[in-house]
Parts: structure tokens; C-alpha cells; sequence
């Protein structure tokens, strides 16, 4: 009888264990699930904070560039890290027109970091119109279609748009 009552055990315990497999399974596949089909909205949201954050830096910049009486290089202290100089056009607005890669070093000098959200490269556009009124468009981009522009003349920042 002690034997049959250890196997019955036993097979309890495989049963148990099997059970308890089985359910750890089939939440870690709805909880993949729902995290993927989330995803998109995930950086969506964080892509629209993006472009709000780059949107104040701008109009901090240009309200700087006010209280220094107009110069061409705003000078930018945060915290303890090092001063930046930051190009502006005669109308405040960040801008490097004169050098190559505008948009690149627009980025750089406003956001202070790499062209990177949620480890995806954010793809940067200088688009050059000189037939409408708005000349110079840096637009930056991720590879999901997400984007918003920024118009170096008047310092407008678009709201996200998706481009698929």
C-alpha cells in the first residue's frame, strides 16, 4: 500500500507541475501578446512627447536669444554640464544654414543627444523649397513612418504625423 500511495503521489505531482507549466505558459504568450499589439501606440506616445519636448527646448531657446539682446550663438548652460553654443537666424530660431547638415546639428544642439528613440534611429530630411513662403524643413523621421517637421524660418514644430 505504501507503494501505490508514493506513485499515486508522484503522479499527482507530474499532474501538478505539468498544470502549473501550462498556465505559466499561456500567461507569458498573452502578456507577449498584448505587448506587441500595444507597441505602435507605445511609440506613438513616446515619439509625440518627443516633439513636444523638442518644441520647448526650441521656444526656450529663442526666449534666451531675446534676453541676450538678439546674438547670432546662444550660450546654453544646464545643470553642470558644459555650455553649449547654439546657432540661431536673424530671427531666433535655431538654425546652422551656413554648414552642412543642418538638421543633424539642429537636433544635436536642441536635444543634446544621438539621433536615436527607443533604440531606433530617427532618420533626418532637409527639405529645400525656395518656391512657397516656409523655405527650409527639417524633418525627422522614424523608420515606423511616425515624423514631425520643424520650419527653420518661423521655429514651428509640427504635430506628429504618420506616413505609412
Amino acid at each position: 500500500m505504501t507503494r501505490k500511495s508514493q506513485s499515486n503521489k508522484k503522479e499527482k505531482s507530474l499532474a501538478e507541475n505539468v498544470l502549473i507549466i501550462t498556465l505559466i505558459a499561456s500567461l507569458m504568450g498573452t502578456f507577449i501578446y498584448s505587448f506587441f499589439k500595444q507597441e505602435q501606440q507605445l511609440t506613438q506616445v513616446g515619439f509625440n512627447t518627443l516633439a513636444r519636448n523638442f518644441s520647448s527646448k526650441v521656444t526656450a531657446i529663442r526666449a534666451q536669444w531675446f534676453m541676450d539682446n538678439q546674438p547670432n550663438v546662444v550660450i546654453i548652460k544646464e545643470g553642470d554640464a558644459e555650455s553649449r553654443n547654439i546657432s540661431v537666424n536673424s530671427k531666433g530660431w535655431v538654425d546652422y544654414l551656413a554648414e552642412r547638415q543642418n538638421c543633424q546639428k539642429v537636433w544635436f544642439a536642441v536635444m543634446g543627444n544621438e539621433l536615436t528613440f527607443m533604440n531606433t534611429p530617427i532618420v533626418v530630411v532637409e527639405i529645400k523649397n525656395t518656391q512657397q513662403r516656409i523655405k527650409n524643413i527639417c524633418r525627422y523621421s522614424l523608420v515606423s513612418g511616425e515624423n514631425f517637421d520643424y520650419q527653420l524660418a518661423s521655429g514651428k514644430v509640427t504635430e506628429v504625423k504618420v506616413t505609412r
